[in-house]
């Protein structure tokens, strides 16, 4: 199940992820105001990271694992990105990324 994609902007790449408006029901239910919250997230090729979710800037973002993705991943501005949540009988829902 999707969660949110979207087209990364300079700030994306360099300062953390901002998670779009309509997606932010991941974060502000489960996390008060200046809270943090880890995601456990894999890529399309299996490699794990852990995304750190803050809500300590205006807006909830992703930040420390979510800048090693990218690193990783060579991502620059204008690349897409999908968040979304996949099922697996054996070890329950788990969130998944992929970057083009």
């Amino acid at each position: 199940m999707e969660i949110f994609s979207k087209i990364l902007t300079a700030s994306d790449i360099v300062k953390g992820l901002e998670i779009p408006s309509e997606s932010r029901q991941i974060t502000i239910a489960a996390l008060p105001n200046g809270q943090r919250i880890e995601f456990p997230v894999a890529d399309v090729e299996g490699r794990s990271y852990t995304f750190v979710c803050s809500t300590k800037h205006p807006k909830p973002v992703f930040s420390d694992g979510w800048l090693k993705f990218v690193g990783d991943r060579g991502l620059k501005p204008g690349a897409t990105i999908t968040f979304y949540m996949e099922g697996d009988q054996a070890t329950g829902a788990q969130y998944k990324i992929r970057g083009l």
